[in-house]
């Protein structure tokens, strides 16, 4: 079963917060692995965060947002960059089209972004890539406050799709919208909880954690 071969962390976001965590660079990164990077931070679970170009430093495809600074710029025109989650001000967690995004005459405050893609699970998608199995990495929200981040094991896009918009999947998790990120040999899961350490096969450029929201 799909069961066994999914690492799932849920979450709420109203008692916890993305944190985004950038190597800098992949030839000379800051932290070196997930792990390193959760442990630095208040995070409690976390994955490989998004898409990065083959150069030396491995530049970010896409929108990255780190504590309120923005390193790399929103991105458009590809499949691999039609969806941001974000951590804003006012709206709290939000994933949405990166076309939406665009379209606003500014981008809103944000203190954690990633962009990546496609979407999994939204309304219907459509030709998705039932081909090429890989691991997959992904973010997915129930349309309220329920969130959850996972990775799978070698699926196509499409097989994980229908496995993520399958009632029950996620037990009385319902997914509403889901969107993958870096996946392949980038694909890393962590879990401060049950212990979980799966690393990525290659140095990526940045991390995806959930840390608890300090209260005020």
């Amino acid at each position: 079963s799909m069961r066994d071969k999914l690492n799932v962390y849920f979450f709420r976001s109203d008692t916890h917060r993305l944190l985004v965590r950038d190597e800098g660079s992949v030839k000379t990164p800051r932290y070196g692995s997930l792990d390193k990077a959760m442990r630095k931070s208040p995070c409690v679970a976390g994955v490989n965060g998004g898409f990065f170009s083959a150069d030396a430093e491995g530049t970010p495809l896409g929108l990255v947002v780190q504590d309120g600074k923005r390193l790399s710029p929103l991105a458009t025109g590809s499949f691999a960059v039609s969806g941001v989650v974000y951590e804003g001000g006012r709206d709290g967690l939000t994933l949405i089209r990166s076309s939406v995004l665009r379209r606003m005459r500014r981008l809103p405050a944000m203190q954690a972004a990633i962009q990546g893609g496609p979407f999994l699970v939204e309304n219907a998608v459509k030709g998705l890539n039932a081909q090429k199995s890989t691991y997959r990495t992904f973010i997915a929200t129930d349309g309220g406050r329920r969130w959850c981040i996972g990775v799978s094991s070698s699926l196509t896009l499409k097989e994980l799709a229908a496995w993520l918009a399958a009632p029950g999947a996620l037990g009385n998790f319902r997914v509403e919208t889901a969107l993958n990120l870096d996946g392949g040999s980038s694909s890393a899961f962590w879990c401060h909880e049950t212990g979980i350490s799966y690393p990525a096969f290659k140095q990526v450029r940045n991390y995806l954690g959930v840390a608890p929201v300090e209260r005020r």
